[in-house]
């Protein structure tokens, strides 16, 4: 916990050309860039408090388990991205979770680097505005998980109107359906895509709290608390 608000000035000192640009393109009003993000911002008016903290918690473990700490864009994930194309000719995800809502509620999904650097502007003006949390919880509302599963009617038509019932490693395997849509007719191969992503997930957080426990066999409550999925990072109960 100690190196986090080290690492947190290091990725703001990365993002720093982009922060600038961003705020030099609001002072611009460019027309285009301006009619985005009003979209984006009507959508996560609408729903920031669609999606309960149990789904927010899985997303961040997912997705962007930096969330806490960029500012809407992610400057490491960005150069880890770069260095394993550059070595491995791999294409690597770094989006972050506003730039990912970016993708989706503009519509935008073009491979080319005028509209990434596009989504980053925005990402980063949104963060600016609106909470973590509410750009996440808008984020859910109209992602796309599958067929016939997208956003809060997507979920509500998997797990009921009462999601106050949903456990953490339910919410994880359903947000797992970013990285692999549900098909139509979901399969076995389907199926074990999901386990092992969320196996691949919760391995590293349950090692650490059983490192944790064998460290401090007297504060066996803490450690068990600490495999809860994402526990605050939102900052809410």
């Amino acid at each position: 916990m100690a190196a986090q608000p080290f690492l947190k000035c290091v990725i703001y000192a990365l993002a720093l050309p982009h922060i600038i640009i961003s705020r030099v393109a609001e002072l611009l009003k460019l027309e285009s860039l301006e009619a985005e993000r009003h979209r984006c911002l009507e959508i996560i008016d609408n729903h920031q408090f669609s999606i309960p903290i149990v789904f927010l918690d899985a997303l961040i473990t997912a997705e962007d388990h930096r969330n806490p700490l960029h500012p809407g864009i992610d400057p490491i994930g960005m150069i880890r991205a770069v260095i394993v194309f550059l070595h491995k000719g791999q294409i690597q995800g770094a989006s972050t979770i506003e730039q990912q809502f970016v993708r989706v509620a503009t519509g935008k999904v073009e491979r080319t680097l005028l509209r990434k650097f596009r989504e980053q502007l925005l990402a980063l003006s949104l963060s600016r505005r609106r909470s973590k949390a509410a750009i996440a919880s808008a984020y859910l509302s109209v992602a796309f998980f599958g067929s016939k599963c997208i956003g809060i009617n997507g979920i509500n038509r998997t797990f009921g109107s009462d999601l106050a019932k949903v456990k953490p490693e339910q919410a994880l395997a359903f947000v797992s359906q970013l990285k692999y849509p549900r098909p139509l007719a979901p399969s076995p191969a389907w199926q074990a895509k999901i386990s092992r992503r969320v196996r691949a997930l919760t391995y590293p957080k349950l090692r650490a709290a059983n490192k944790r426990l064998k460290a401090t066999p007297n504060r066996f409550s803490n450690s068990i608390a600490d495999l809860s999925v994402g526990a605050t990072r939102f900052g809410r109960p």
